[in-house]
């Protein structure tokens, strides 16, 4: 009695691939057979082995690859923070942000006595109307997280410079980002503005760094005739960013 492993014409298709000897063998007796592409050969076909796809445990690991595919490893993509007005819909956010007594520590103006719906929608008007300043809300996933305003100055080529982030979102480098997206935007939409100043408390060092990463520099105040407005009685920092 011969053996199935002997047997050419008995071995399914998992068994291996055939021999140049067994395989003419096959053809000679008529018997199905199909290219296997996972081994590599020719294999028998068997009438209950319609199914063309071997198990996917075969012979794991064991295959080895001679080339690699070519590309770019994807990554998941962080969510890019946008510039943009404020809207009515950011009410809520804007009070969220805006009530935080920490977010006020380093303003240059005073906390509001409250925060109601029409006061929160009055400073939204403010921002979107006043002809004085440009404001735009810096947003992450489409959710409001920080602010940034330019105040234009007493000549069209000059403008002050303040920003806040909301305090779940500092320490991102998010702050940086957005001011160095509003000044990229000015220059490209305001260009006539070449020197822009901002102020900082002198214990805000955070602030201090980030304005010096965007391209400002410490200068003198009186140079930069920096009147003192709001808490800033005259000792705060004085920055520059000239173009």
């Amino acid at each position: 009695m011969t053996d199935e492993k002997d047997d050419p014409l008995a071995r399914r298709r998992f068994d291996g691939v055939l021999d140049p000897t067994e395989l003419a063998e096959a053809r000679a007796a008529g018997a199905a057979l199909a290219y296997c592409p996972l081994q590599q050969g020719w294999v028998h076909q068997g009438e209950e082995e319609d199914d063309p796809a071997p198990p996917l445990s075969w012979q794991m690991g064991q295959a080895q690859l001679y080339k690699r595919i070519a590309g770019t490893p994807v990554y998941a993509k962080p969510e890019t923070l946008a510039l943009r007005v404020w809207v009515e819909d950011d009410l809520p956010a804007y009070k969220a942000l805006m009530g935080d007594p920490d977010l006020w520590t380093w303003m240059l103006e005073d906390r509001p006595a409250r925060l109601d719906d029409e006061t929160a929608r009055a400073l939204i008007a403010l921002s979107t109307e006043g002809t004085h300043h440009k404001v735009r809300v810096a947003t992450l996933g489409g959710r409001p997280v920080g602010q940034v305003r330019l105040e234009y100055g007493p000549t069209p080529d000059r403008g002050e410079l303040s920003y806040w982030i909301g305090a779940g979102q500092r320490g991102k480098g998010l702050g940086r980002q957005m001011v160095q997206r509003f000044l990229d935007r000015l220059a490209a939409r305001k260009p006539h503005i070449t020197r822009i100043t901002a102020r900082v408390h002198p214990e805000n060092l955070a602030s201090q760094r980030l304005l010096q990463a965007c391209g400002f520099r410490a200068c003198d105040r009186a140079a930069l005739a920096l009147k003192p407005r709001g808490r800033d009685r005259g000792d705060w920092l004085g920055f520059v960013f000239s173009r």
